[in-house]
């Protein structure tokens, strides 16, 4: 069972650990700052420009930062965009509560949503999204990670699943299909293993990113993230463990991100990815000879996907709510959302965007048709998700580096899931 108040006292220790006091925190808590300390947030004032951070880096910049263009072409309302590096972003815009220097909008991970909510830094847009009457347009996993409380802290931008991308040309010259299980998955990959290639490829980098596969694997088990030590988690570990002894899978995995990956995969030395639809351009330009079929994940006990997703939220120092909302709810219309989302390869978070004939295109439609199955943590666990992951990841590599146990590698990681989430 887990101790939601121990849960919380968890979200203060990571803000304490970037410097930040329990009194800052409260500081920037809807009823724990001065009246005077923004006094245009009250009452919807501020004429400048609309400030809004996001941490799209590299090719990803370009897209959002027209998208934004484009608002202040048709409105003539200015916005202030802000570029921080995913790796600073949490930080930044927790460090930025406690100086009331938070933007009037922050695109933040959609599993991180509920830590800044429960933090006090997101305004509640319960109300408007009421008026709005679009909720039902979403689909309903990346509708949920906005959802704490039982209010609404934001709005889905984005959505990305993960599917079983493979080379027809070498599964044929292997003798094999497309797998649609676990099983026949590990069957395939050591039969398109051999003279330099690997049948399957994946990131298993430490950190969150790393963990994504396995934890794919182990969901796919019928596993439970708050529960390591059953059945699933040995499943799943053995699992990998086969495919790297029986030369499936190369070392590489351990220091491979999804870059490498893809890499590995369009240079053909790779039958098999896990990956996202975030490659699907790049593969078609710099590997157009490439035979690709892109499968749903295999299935075990259940069939599941990955959900990684981004919402936009307001914060709850913006200093023009209602401007801010008008900006959010411009970004979502399916219009807008269907020029903008091919050139990020990322997918339609409404089912009336996934309607335009662009997302019927049999490898995009395999994307889109997961986002039914695509797992994404609870509102009790996604603030202590990024921790899990990544002893997830440590578990993983533990055990295929030869250092641990299956059983010693899921027991430290079910010790260090306990602790995270105060159980």
């Amino acid at each position: 069972m887990i101790n939601k108040h121990a849960l919380f006292t968890r979200r203060s220790a990571l803000v304490g650990g970037l410097g930040l006091s329990a009194a800052a925190l409260a500081a920037c808590t809807p009823g724990g700052a001065p009246a005077s300390s923004n006094p245009s947030s009250s009452d919807g004032g501020g004429d400048g420009p609309i400030t809004f951070w996001h941490y799209y880096g590299g090719v990803a910049t370009a897209p959002i930062e027209a998208l934004v263009k484009r608002y202040t072409d048709e409105t003539g309302v200015e916005v202030d965009i802000r570029y921080v590096p995913f790796g600073d972003f949490n930080r930044t815009l927790l460090q930025a509560a406690t100086g009331d220097g938070l933007p009037d909008i922050a695109l933040v991970n959609a599993f991180d949503t509920a830590l800044f909510a429960d933090s006090g830094m997101l305004l509640d847009l319960s109300d408007r999204v009421a008026e709005w009457g679009q909720q039902d347009s979403y689909f309903a996993g990346p509708w949920a990670t906005t959802q704490v409380g039982g209010a609404t802290y934001g709005l889905p931008h984005v959505a990305d699943t993960y599917a079983l991308w493979t080379n027809k040309t070498a599964l044929q010259e292997a003798g094999v299909q497309a797998p649609t299980t676990w099983a026949e998955t590990e069957e395939a990959a050591i039969a398109a293993s051999g003279d330099g290639s690997f049948g399957l490829v994946f990131s298993g980098i430490n950190g969150v990113e790393g963990a994504t596969a396995w934890l794919l694997r182990f969901l796919a088990a019928g596993g439970d993230i708050t529960e390591f030590t059953g059945a699933a988690g040995t499943t799943a570990m053995e699992s990998f463990q086969r495919l790297l002894q029986e030369g499936g899978v190369s070392e590489g995995v351990l220091t491979w991100n999804e870059d490498d990956t893809f890499t590995q995969f369009r240079s053909e030395s790779a039958a098999m990815m896990i990956n996202s639809a975030s490659y699907l351009t790049s593969l078609a330009d710099e590997a157009p000879d490439l035979e690709l079929e892109v499968v749903p994940m295999p299935s075990d006990s259940t069939a599941v996907s990955w959900l990684s997703a981004e919402n936009l939220t307001i914060t709850n120092s913006a200093s023009n709510p209602d401007a801010a909302w008008e900006l959010l709810s411009w970004m979502q219309q399916p219009e807008v959302m269907n020029e903008y989302l091919p050139v990020r390869n990322k997918l339609p978070v409404r089912t009336d965007t996934a309607e335009d004939p662009q997302w019927q295109d049999p490898v995009k439609k395999v994307f889109v048709d997961q986002l039914e199955i695509a797992w994404a943590p609870e509102e009790a666990v996604a603030p202590a998700s990024a921790e899990i992951f990544a002893a997830a990841q440590l578990a993983m590599q533990s055990v295929l580096s030869g250092s641990s146990t299956v059983d010693a590698a899921l027991t430290e990681l079910q010790q260090t899931t306990d602790d995270a989430l105060g159980a």
